[in-house]
């Protein structure tokens, strides 16, 4: 009788244990996505301003052709001019300038809502900056300087490697933040240098998102070089110190929280014998002393310079609590029952391992990305908190909480899945539009945040009412949103559905006030497999035709007024 009993109390911790142990994975893949869209956005927003300032060559549209090389301005108003759109192009603030072969030199940055840092340099001469309202705004005179871009080293590598290159990590000189610039050379259409466009971005917002994020207890994400030092992190600690000229920045492994320390140290035994393959997440048991830990990390690399390790840890213990305590209680109920008789131990082992195997096969389920199995488990005690635990995280982990849409990961789950059915006999096509809202910054800055979110929340109504009961919504984070188009194999056909939807999204949307706002989007679609053949090559793709989209709107509609308002009779 003990034996079973304690064979009872056996399989209810493995279960218990398998149960936590997914739970803190997808957890920890949870976060990890958000963690790499922020470093991903935040390098892809200064490429994307940069391409403003100075635009890449056009392809030839016939094999064989020639590129057609867009004019750089010729004078500083034009100049001026795409530096002001470059700097609007994305909500998160970013440094865009220029700095020529003959000395001068042309920057704008927004420090605040409504304050922009104007630079200016006429060779020769002094540097003089700025305080503005905005373009066309009186200046007020901050500092006069001796600053020559030609000798800075974002201008020098940019020349020396003839191609766009990251800077390393820097402190602003009045600030006092981290930030980091990419720059690039510019030439005239006849290869002669004119000088180097930059675009910096400061990397404090990348903290401010990692302590924002829904963390387990003893959860921790950070993100360093690949020499240890850190770019952000969830702890709430300095991460550098400004003492005069001087900069001191924080290791890893010097950091206040245990978990950020012993992660450091995993993965510096990691690298010691395995290559870190771009992109790819690596995932292993934390090494420690303490409580059962889940480790993640990935690599972000850019051919310009950038090689950025993004790591998390979650502990099991967080998600334990509950499941140890039903774990002792039913162990005392079961050597009950078996003293008084075998059969009815029998009936409660069947009872309890029922549950715990429903349990048990949907953490698998939400792991492989398949559909949520109905648990129709109604009990009072542990496991039925523990089950309805399960169903809270499983919609928390799949929709986006604002907008009821599905979110990212659990979105690329989907279309795995359905790739994993698919077979040669029956092979998979669909499509992928990225669509971004346009005019929604607008709406958000004028108006607040409450009435930007009623704007995501009918927006994504309206994109589900656009779909076919086989396709699927996901909100990818800010503004931008995914659709999945099942079947679709043609150009054409994605190119009527994304007409179809950008007419939804342009029906009026009812705000505060009798207001009634009006958005646009800009879409690009990919094809399955014409495109790519996994899910991230789609999307990457689908973006780059959506920025497309999205600077031709801009360029288009730069003298216009950035929202259109009405007032309801």
């Amino acid at each position: 009788m003990s034996c079973l009993a304690i064979t009872i109390g056996w399989f209810l911790y493995r279960a218990g244990d398998d149960a936590t142990e997914v739970l803190a994975r997808n957890a920890l893949m949870d976060t990890m996505s958000r963690v790499s869209q922020a470093v991903d956005r935040q390098l892809m927003g200064a490429r994307e301003s940069l391409r403003v300032v100075s635009p890449d060559p056009i392809p030839p549209a016939q094999k064989g052709g020639q590129p057609v090389y867009l004019p750089f301005p010729k004078d500083k108003a034009m100049l001026e001019e795409r530096l002001w759109l470059a700097n609007s192009l994305f909500d998160d603030p970013s440094y865009v300038y220029f700095g020529g072969v003959d000395g001068s030199f042309l920057g704008i940055k927004q420090e605040e809502l409504n304050l922009f840092m104007y630079s200016r340099r006429d060779p020769p001469g002094k540097s003089f900056v700025y305080h503005l309202r905005g373009p066309g705004t009186p200046p007020v005179l901050i500092v006069a300087q001796d600053y020559d871009a030609r000798t800075r080293p974002w201008y020098t590598s940019a020349i020396a490697r003839r191609k766009e290159t990251w800077s390393e990590v820097f402190t602003d000189f009045r600030l006092k933040h981290l930030g980091i610039t990419l720059s690039k050379p510019v030439y005239s259409a006849d290869h002669v240098l004119l000088g180097v466009a930059g675009s910096s971005i400061g990397l404090r917002q990348l903290s401010e998102f990692l302590e924002a994020l829904p963390l387990s207890p003893h959860g921790v994400a950070f993100v360093m070089e690949m020499s240890g030092e850190l770019i952000a992190t969830s702890v709430n600690e300095p991460i550098h110190q400004v003492d005069g000229n001087n900069v001191r920045r924080l290791q890893a492994g010097q950091s206040r929280s245990p978990v950020v320390r012993e992660a450091y140290a995993d993965v510096q035994q990691y690298l010691k014998s395995h290559k870190l393959v771009p992109g790819e997440l690596v995932v292993q048991a934390l090494q420690t002393a303490g409580p059962k830990t889940e480790l993640a990390f990935r690599l972000h690399h850019d051919d310009a310079g950038v090689d950025w390790l993004a790591v998390s840890a979650v502990s099991r213990s967080d998600f334990l609590g509950s499941v140890t305590g039903g774990v002792y209680q039913t162990l005392l109920l079961g050597f009950i029952a078996v003293c008084m008789t075998f059969v009815l131990g029998f009936v409660i082992l069947r009872w309890v391992l029922r549950d715990i195997r429903k349990l048990t096969l949907a953490a698998k389920s939400i792991g492989n990305g398949e559909p949520f199995p109905s648990l129709n488990i109604d009990r009072s005690d542990e496991i039925g908190q523990l089950a309805q635990s399960f169903q809270e995280m499983e919609h928390n982990l799949r929709t986006d909480r604002l907008t009821n849409v599905l979110n990212r990961d659990s979105f690329v789950a989907q279309i795995d899945f359905r790739r994993r059915k698919g077979g040669e006999a029956a092979p998979l096509r669909f499509a992928l539009l990225f669509i971004d809202l346009d005019k929604f910054k607008s709406i958000n800055d004028q108006y607040g945040h409450d009435e930007g979110d009623k704007v995501l929340i009918s927006a994504a109504s309206q994109l589900q009412h656009a779909l076919r009961k086989d396709d699927a919504v996901a909100r990818f984070g800010g503004d931008e949103f995914v659709v999945y188009l099942h079947g679709v194999s043609e150009e054409s056909v994605a190119k009527s559905i994304s007409d179809k939807i950008r007419n939804f999204l342009n029906q009026a949307i009812e705000g505060r006030d009798g207001n009634l706002y009006h958005v646009d989007a800009s879409i690009g679609a990919a094809l399955y497999p014409q495109d790519g053949l996994d899910v991230e090559t789609l999307l990457r793709v689908a973006d780059e035709r959506m920025f497309e989209q999205k600077r031709l709107h801009r360029i288009l509609s730069y003298e216009q007024p950035a929202t259109v308002l009405e007032k309801r009779d």
